[in-house]
């Protein structure tokens, strides 16, 4: 039998092999992870993948990081959800969260990965036409959502390009009638987000073409990362790990996206097929910035100098803003 004094020093051990940091994939995992609650843009949609990887194979728990990930109901609600302290971090279209900035919101953009709107026209190949760029759209019947993004990538889509309202045949239609209406022949192009509608039309059958605002004159800035101020004071290692973990997560679907999703289909409700969800991941991976890139998730104050001046060309914002308020790469991965 094992004397009293054994059993102490057996104890001793496994409380420190318990409690001790172990390295895991790079990062320090402890006992006690730190909560973090992350707010998504929108409901679980296949470009969510590396969220649900990190959550679901417990990358966040080995570098210390307990994540509380909620689906979002858009990127302005998101940015508003975040300024008011219901979360942490909230991942958005980071031109909502500068618009929300602009306004007096107390947000901070912490990293930005897309950096290309992913704002477009797209129709069927055997169809339309793009070759002639701006021009070619003056003859076919556009299908657009009236408010939010797929108005504002509109608005300054036109103004870039020096277009009237009459130059454009736009006809409103409601954000889920689109892609039928396209299929069914009752407009030619639907304006909205390239990754998703490729990847829809084709799903459906179609041979979708896009043409990107980014290519005409459009600055905006698609996905990255905010914080609340008040949360960002003291928890800039928090935001820091979230953001490693996430670009790693980010290098694990870009390498093999159809194997992310098939995991991640086991994991979350996630619309579409697998082609479709490869197709979409793939769509937004290409318009994004390389994950094992050193500069992942780094701004620069031209691009910021770019999207507000041109939100405030279209009237969006005021001017007499200080850029340098709106953003900070103190934390993204070296």
């Amino acid at each position: 039998m094992a004397s009293k004094k054994g059993i102490s020093g057996l104890a001793a051990v496994l409380s420190a092999v318990v409690l001790a940091p172990v390295a895991v994939g790079g990062f320090a995992s402890i006992a006690s992870a730190e909560p973090l609650k992350v707010s998504l843009d929108w409901a679980w949609r296949p470009y969510h993948a590396p969220f649900i990887l990190a959550e679901g194979k417990g990358y966040y728990k080995d570098a210390g990081l307990d994540v509380e990930m909620e689906q979002g109901r858009g990127s302005k609600n998101t940015a508003l959800m975040v300024s008011q302290g219901n979360y942490d971090i909230g991942h958005l279209n980071v031109t909502n969260a500068a618009h929300a900035i602009a306004k007096g919101v107390p947000l901070h953009v912490v990293g930005v990965y897309q950096h290309k709107t992913a704002a477009s026209f797209i129709g069927l190949a055997e169809k339309v036409d793009f070759s002639n760029g701006v021009e070619s759209l003056k003859k076919y019947r556009i299908g657009s959502t009236p408010g939010g993004s797929d108005q504002l990538s509109l608005s300054i889509f036109k103004a870039a390009n020096n277009l009237s309202d009459s130059d454009l045949n736009v006809v409103s239609l409601d954000g889920n009638t689109k892609t039928a209406a396209l299929l069914a022949g009752e407009i030619d192009v639907v304006s909205g987000d390239s990754y998703a509608y490729k990847a829809i039309v084709k799903g459906a059958g179609g041979n979708p073409v896009a043409l990107q605002l980014a290519d005409f004159g459009v600055p905006l800035l698609g996905f990255g990362f905010a914080v609340n101020k008040e949360f960002e004071k003291d928890n800039g290692d928090k935001i820091r790990t979230f953001l490693e973990v996430t670009k790693r997560a980010f290098a694990e679907v870009a390498a093999d996206p159809d194997g992310a999703c098939t995991y991640i289909r086991t994991q979350k409700e996630i619309p579409g097929s697998q082609q479709q969800c490869v197709d979409y991941v793939t769509n937004l991976l290409d318009l994004s910035q390389d994950p094992k890139s050193a500069d992942w998730g780094h701004q620069t104050r031209e691009e910021w100098v770019a999207l507000l001046g041109t939100l405030e060309k279209v009237g969006e914002i005021d001017g007499g803003y200080d850029v340098d308020a709106f953003f900070t790469n103190a934390y993204v991965p070296n």
